[in-house]
């Protein structure tokens, strides 16, 4: 008899997640978010280095690459990067969270 390795994604029913643990979840996400926000608006080493990523000649192709010519559009596109970066980041931080805490469950 051949043994069968146990597939990477399993096609198994998963248990479902209720709504009110989903609507937990994106509460936790949008706070952790704005966590995030505030941590780069008032705390001055993350303002430094959102300001030192802002200058790298990789940021400035990107206003070329977005057609941005205006001051206005550059604080646009700044304003979409530190969001789209927190979003991500507190999308990771949840994600790990809730990794430890299933392992912490199944134990």
């Amino acid at each position: 008899m051949v043994k069968r390795k146990r597939p990477i994604f399993s096609t198994s029913p998963r248990r479902e997640v209720s709504v009110l643990s989903t609507l937990g979840r994106m509460v936790v996400l949008l706070g952790l978010t704005c966590c995030l926000l505030l941590l780069v608006r008032f705390y001055q080493p993350a303002t430094h280095l959102m300001q030192r990523i802002v200058g790298t000649s990789l940021w400035q192709q990107l206003y070329g690459l977005f057609h941005v010519e205006t001051a206005l559009g550059r604080e646009q596109l700044i304003l979409i990067g530190i969001v789209l970066c927190c979003f991500l980041l507190a999308l990771l931080i949840q994600l790990v969270g809730l990794w430890i805490v299933n392992r912490i469950r199944r134990h």
